[in-house]
């Protein structure tokens, strides 16, 4: 419960950083189209969070060291939040 609530409060800040920081030409403005934004932000991390979590822990299993693996697993779920959250909740091409 507590890895849950934390992730969704984790996701929930960079939503919002993202959305008045990284892609402040292109903001969601008014209650509806930050709700809407933010549920799709969370999709798409969420399937980012599947993707950090299987990528390490199928290193792992492999005999890679959990740190090496841990940092892949990041790597590969912030490209993919990155590039996702971009074209699917600001409408933008990386």
């Amino acid at each position: 419960v507590g890895q849950t609530v934390a992730a969704v409060v984790a996701m929930s800040f960079n939503f919002v950083l993202n959305n008045f920081l990284t892609y402040a030409d292109t903001r969601l403005k008014g209650p509806l189209n930050l709700l809407k934004g933010w549920v799709r932000f969370a999709l798409t991390c969420s399937v980012g969070m599947l993707a950090n979590i299987g990528a390490a822990a199928a290193l792992v299993r492999s005999g890679i060291h959990p740190y090496p693996s841990a940092l892949v697993g990041s790597v590969i779920g912030s490209v993919w939040n990155d590039a996702l959250s971009s074209k699917f909740v600001w409408g933008r091409y990386r």
